[in-house]
């Protein structure tokens, strides 16, 4: 199967008035990391990770990053490995900073980038590229450019969704709820409605 993630990393010195801008508070419950729709955890590295068990939350939305990067730095990442996408963009004082989004369903080597990336972006890239083309390149049968910005946010957060990362305790998220109802979003396959 594979995960499918929305991934909202915020460094701020006050976590839960950033999620509050979210209108997402932490319910005092612990549970598993990524077993619930809303998960978080407090990073070792000074962030506060909030995890959605889709690609697609509405907190990855432009608008949404912008406005809550007007006090904090934040890197977003989207990733459906069920079509092997992931993007990874950094937003800091209400601008997108960069963006790195790959989508291999119908090309292993399509990659987009925009912005002024991360320090040591390129070196991570070309290692990943290299290894790509020593697994016969678009005809492998594995991905290595799903994970460039995905590794490009690890860079700065010190977490990625499939690895253990030092300091974390995997059984105690917190687990999140959202405090506003969702307006009923028709389903995307719905055009006629």
């Amino acid at each position: 199967m594979g995960y499918s993630l929305s991934l909202l990393t915020i460094q701020s010195a006050d976590p839960d008035a950033a999620l509050s801008t979210l209108n997402i508070i932490r319910t005092g419950q612990s549970c598993e990391y990524a077993c619930e729709q809303l998960t978080g955890y407090a990073l070792p590295q000074g962030w506060y990770l909030v995890v959605a068990n889709r690609c697609d939350h509405s907190f990855l939305r432009p608008d949404v990053l912008g406005t809550l990067s007007q006090g904090n730095r934040i890197v977003a990442c989207s990733i459906e490995e069920r079509v092997m996408f992931s993007s990874a963009e950094e937003w800091a004082a209400g601008t997108m900073a960069w963006w790195v989004a790959h989508s291999g369903e119908h090309d292993l080597t399509d990659l987009k980038v925009s912005g002024t990336l991360p320090p040591g972006f390129q070196s991570m890239a070309d290692a990943l590229v290299a290894k790509q083309e020593q697994e016969s390149g678009k005809a492998a049968g594995v991905d290595h450019y799903f994970d460039i910005p995905l590794n490009a946010a690890k860079a700065i957060t010190g977490f990625k969704h499939d690895e253990v990362a030092h300091g974390v305790d995997y059984k105690k998220f917190d687990l999140l709820k959202e405090t506003t109802a969702r307006k009923h979003r028709q389903p995307w396959w719905k055009v006629w409605q």
